[in-house]
């Protein structure tokens, strides 16, 4: 059997090569172009594709757009219906409207990520093909996953409530009537972040002469954009706490990765002059919200000393936490705009015309790993990144922002401790 796999992303498609090789002669390639080329030449050597792996969401040409250009050329050729690849369309979510669309033009049948060999094989003895018999599934942490998310998309699990001060202070400081009597009225509902406030003014990040005991002298010692991106921190911490220790460690880890990130997003948009660096902060904070929101639900119902595949946790959330992530601050109300950024910011190349934040977080997410601040990725390297590029940020200038946030992480670690 000769399979072509197709995904952007470099873990699952390593994951899925493995899992065909077993299967026959497999090769893999990274993009919807790159499949067609393959396809073609397949085509001209007599030696079609059994089988093909297409990833729904890719940049420039997505799984959907060579769907429908194979099939094209294989009825351009006359191809008989019995003799053409067969197509598994491979999706992090079970969309109604995305999956309508691949039948709709010609797919086989489709798959969700997180997967492993036992789903894989599964799927291609529904489909006739000369495979050895599945193989039983066991208990695992990818099914945990699985399970997670099915709950979330059924509605049965119960999400975490954001504060909503980050919202009225967004609101505050772009009314430009409002001043420092309005901040304080709107962060004193909350006792919490009003002593932390105070505490971080009083830190060695801003502390001036005298100590700081009132909330608004604080909110006038930090200004009023430090005091969104702090609030943001703040009411978000919650977030990364679980009653087991084994994921309450990933999740320190998962919290580091985020504050590393946000503080690099809000150094690259200062480089590059963006008026609202406030927003892209809190985007940076939000760009793993998937992986946060499945840890803790996953975490809060293990068994304290449960014993798990780590690697195949990784795996797993890789696969999946942009997709969910997005559906959770779409479902949290967030603008559109955030939960493009967290389904769009892992992408490697980016089509023309790509929202510049979109490319900040990717870049950040980058510099965050570089400097031992990274959760799904290590030894990244920074240089050819097509997000600096198109941002037009040299790497003297991504070398200037790393050891920027280094120095502040140190210091942020402690007061966030």
């Amino acid at each position: 059997m000769r399979v072509l796999v197709v995904d952007d992303e470099l873990v699952s498609r390593k994951k899925m090569q493995k899992i065909m090789d077993a299967f026959g002669e497999c090769i893999a390639v990274a993009s919807g172009e790159a499949a067609l080329k393959a396809f073609g030449e397949a085509i001209a050597k007599e030696e079609p594709f059994d089988l093909i792996t297409l990833d729904v969401s890719m940049p420039r040409m997505d799984g959907t757009e060579a769907l429908y250009e194979i099939r094209k050329i294989e009825k351009q050729r006359n191809t008989p219906r019995g003799s053409w690849s067969k197509i598994i369309m491979v999706t992090a979510q079970t969309d109604k409207e995305t999956v309508t669309l691949c039948i709709k033009f010609g797919c086989d049948s489709y798959i969700t990520k997180p997967f492993d060999r036992a789903i894989i094989t599964k799927k291609l003895v529904e489909l006739g093909m000369n495979v050895p018999a599945p193989v039983l599934e066991v208990h695992s942490i990818r099914k945990m996953v699985m399970e997670t998310i099915r709950r979330f998309s059924q509605g049965n699990i119960s999400l975490p409530v954001l504060s909503q001060i980050s919202r009225e202070i967004d609101t505050i400081i772009n009314d430009p009537v409002s001043g420092v009597d309005d901040l304080a009225r709107v962060l004193e509902k909350d006792a919490a972040i009003s002593v932390k406030l105070i505490a971080i003014a009083n830190s060695a990040v801003y502390r001036g002469v005298d100590k700081v005991q009132d909330l608004r002298i604080a909110i006038t010692r930090l200004g009023a954009k430090e005091i969104q991106n702090v609030v943001s921190v703040i009411s978000s911490k919650d977030l990364y706490e679980s009653k087991n220790k084994q994921f309450q460690d990933l999740l320190k880890s998962l919290w580091l990765n985020s504050l590393a990130c946000a503080y690099c997003c809000r150094a690259i948009s200062v480089k590059l002059g963006e008026r609202n660096s406030g927003k892209v902060f809190l985007m940076g904070l939000t760009h793993n919200i998937g992986c946060v929101i499945l840890l803790k639900s996953i975490g809060d119902n293990a068994p304290d000393k449960m014993e798990f595949d780590k690697n195949e946790l990784m795996e797993s959330l890789n696969e999946v936490h942009t997709s969910f992530g997005a559906a959770l601050l779409d479902k949290w109300g967030f603008d559109r705009e955030f939960s493009e950024v967290v389904k769009l910011h892992k992408w490697s190349s980016f089509e023309e015309g790509t929202k510049r934040e979109i490319l900040i977080v990717n870049l950040a997410d980058k510099i965050s790993s570089k400097i031992n601040f990274g959760f799904l990725e290590s030894d990244i390297d920074l240089t050819d990144l097509e997000s600096a590029k198109t941002l037009g940020i040299d790497e003297n200038t991504i070398d200037g922002i790393a050891e920027e946030v280094k120095l502040e992480m140190k210091e942020v670690e402690k007061i966030f401790h």
